[in-house]
């Protein structure tokens, strides 16, 4: 699934390729990947783009006319611009067409993205209970203690749950551990303030790298002119064999996801 740097590159390549161009449709080729606010009273497009959030992994775009649009990649989604658009594409699933003609794919292979039409009074509704936004003031060691002073079960998980942090998976809490010199496995009520003090400078750290090279491309993740990141060339622990001091990589499973990191450099 992409992650926050993912999300962020292309929510901005979203918002350079339509720029003042106002949308004109938007129109679904798969069942339930389109949700529509139930309360929306009138036509919404042609409609102009005024202002955009990323919110965890969730895309937030307002539109001119009180309306807002929210996009979720999950697993397998993708934003693809397009200036000369034809028939749908293999996998296209819903599209954003523009007033000069060009189009945006959403193209999801496996079918869980979702884009979703609503008034912005009600946009709310339609985004789960997130936590701090890491790259924000708010995202502090002592928000952290607060949040995981009674949380017993390891580091790795409590840091994956969106409750806690908006918009961290499995690759880059991975590679911060790592950055951090923290057992994926440790209690979290169990990491001190200098340990977690730790972890949100490496945080900021890491998703910064990333999202100057346009994230990490490692299975399905593409821009929004189809192009690849590449902070796939700068992972120290994921899905590695040797950390780089030269250290065994080992992987166990947590929350059911593959927990990479290195014995020697993460001691408990």
């Amino acid at each position: 699934m992409p992650e926050l740097p993912e999300v962020q590159t292309v929510l901005e390549g979203f918002i350079e390729a339509v720029g003042s161009t106002r949308i004109t449709a938007l129109d679904c080729y798969y069942p339930g990947t389109v949700i529509l606010d139930p309360e929306l009273e009138s036509s919404v497009f042609p409609a102009q783009i005024q202002g955009h959030r990323r919110l965890g992994k969730y895309m937030t775009i307002s539109l001119k006319g009180g309306h807002s649009l929210v996009v979720h990649l999950r697993m397998t989604g993708k934003l693809v611009y397009n200036p000369s658009p034809d028939e749908p594409l293999k996998h296209e699933r819903a599209r954003f067409s523009l007033e000069n003609g060009a189009v945006v794919h959403f193209i999801d292979i496996r079918t869980f993205g979702k884009i979703i039409l609503c008034k912005s009074s009600n946009l709310e509704r339609y985004l789960p209970n997130l936590g701090a936004e890491p790259l924000e003031p708010c995202y502090t060691a002592a928000y952290l203690q607060k949040q995981l002073s009674s949380r017993k079960a390891p580091i790795k998980n409590a840091l994956l749950d969106q409750s806690v942090v908006a918009g961290l998976g499995n690759i880059y809490v991975c590679e911060l551990l790592y950055r951090a010199k923290i057992h994926p496995e440790t209690p979290s009520n169990q990491v001190n303030l200098r340990s977690l003090q730790r972890i949100v400078k490496e945080t900021r750290q890491v998703l910064a790298e990333a999202i100057a090279v346009g994230g990490t491309s490692v299975s399905d993740f593409r821009s929004i002119d189809d192009k690849t990141g590449s902070f796939q060339n700068f992972l120290r622990v994921y899905q590695k064999t040797e950390c780089p001091r030269g250290h065994k990589i080992a992987n166990v499973k947590l929350a059911g996801r593959s927990s990479f990191y290195c014995p020697v450099c993460q001691h408990p």
